[in-house]
């Protein structure tokens, strides 16, 4: 469950942005945030797979 915890908590995060209008409303704007956000997970991703952490 803490493998997810940090997608979840920021895919929340950029809902609740879009939501409360924090980013201008247009399509295309909304798009590339959501892009970024996407990209940001995958990179995430990539990083706890290249460097895994530490199991104790």
């Amino acid at each position: 469950m803490l493998y997810w915890l940090p997608r979840v908590s920021l895919f929340l995060l950029a809902i609740l942005a879009l939501g409360l209008g924090f980013f201008p409303a247009t399509s295309e704007d909304v798009a590339n945030t959501l892009i970024v956000v996407i990209l940001g997970l995958g990179l995430f991703s990539l990083t706890l797979h290249v460097f895994p952490p530490e199991r104790y």
